[in-house]
């Protein structure tokens, strides 16, 4: 007898079929109807754990949140503000590997027109973890590891690195590991932020 899975189960289920409608046509394509195909159950099924499409998308930026936090969690384990953000460069890209999503998500009017609710999660998500990095950033001015910088203008140098990259990886079409950049980012990271 086949054991039935667990609401989070399903739920973590549809984050990923979300996921990949999302890497291949874009936030615009995602669908009730869509995921349903994509799990290989009926379109009722999915109105079982959310009531209709913007539903479906306000949890899937709500998890999005989560794993964004879950980066910064695992950046705690960094002795230093170099380690710390190293560690942020490699789950953040590992992340973008698994999924394919977070540019697509963070720049799609999808988001930003039209559903509150949807914006505000999505704000939530990318602020609190810029607010994260930033306090990697001012703990490292404070220990004398980074420049005396703006802390403001470290995270948009870090999280512009972040971007810069993900937009070279996805018009080479992904054709290699974004966690190969790592080395290059952070050499140039030294330069520019570290004493």
């Amino acid at each position: 007898m086949r054991k039935r899975k667990s609401i989070e189960e399903r739920k973590e289920e549809v984050f990923l079929a979300i996921s990949q409608i999302i890497a291949e046509r874009g936030l615009s394509e995602v669908s009730t109807v869509e995921v349903a195909k994509r799990l290989g159950v009926s379109q009722p099924a999915i109105y079982k754990y959310f009531k209709n499409k913007d539903e479906m998308i306000v949890y899937f930026l709500k998890h999005l949140k989560k794993l964004l936090d879950d980066i910064l969690k695992k950046a705690e384990e960094g002795k230093t503000a170099k380690e710390k953000l190293e560690i942020i460069y490699k789950e953040h890209f590992k992340l973008l590997e698994r999924t394919k999503i977070l540019p697509r998500v963070v720049f799609s009017d999808v988001v930003h027109i039209g559903n509150p609710e949807k914006k505000s999660k999505l704000r939530d998500a990318v602020f609190q973890y810029r607010e994260g990095i930033k306090k990697i950033i001012e703990e490292g001015i404070k220990k004398g590891e980074i420049k005396e910088i703006d802390p403001e203008f470290g995270v948009r140098i870090f999280i512009g690195s972040i971007l810069s990259t993900t937009l070279v990886w996805m018009l080479k079409d992904m054709g290699y590991r974004v966690v190969d950049e790592i080395d290059m980012l952070m050499e140039n990271l030294e330069k520019t932020l570290f004493k």
